[in-house]
């Protein structure tokens, strides 16, 4: 740096490496977003799970869809498992519990 400010090189410089800073950091954060996502549809889906275990339960209700933050859910319940289809962010998820070695 001069009297007269930044050098045309300082500042290539300096725009050179915050770019390279954002070209790093950018894919990063959306990685870590769609892994957010997928982590509380699937815990949305445990949440269907239960309320379809309760109501397989009380009132033998086998199969229905539950909507959690605009994505449906799907849940089918039989003898030995209960099981959850829903959208992720990648494609189709299933997430199903054997409920066959349960006491």
């Amino acid at each position: 740096m001069n009297c007269k400010g930044f050098s045309w090189a300082e500042t290539l410089l300096t725009l050179f490496i915050t770019f390279m800073v954002a070209t790093m950091l950018i894919p990063l954060l959306t990685k870590m977003s769609v892994q957010l996502e997928d982590k509380k549809r699937k815990y949305h889906s445990a949440v269907v799970m239960n309320e379809a275990a309760k109501m397989f339960i009380t009132e033998n209700i086998t199969g229905g869809s539950r909507t959690i933050e605009n994505i449906e859910y799907q849940f089918r319940v039989d003898f030995k498992q209960i099981c959850i289809e829903y959208k992720g962010v990648r494609g189709e998820k299933v997430n199903c519990v054997d409920t066959s070695q349960t006491n």
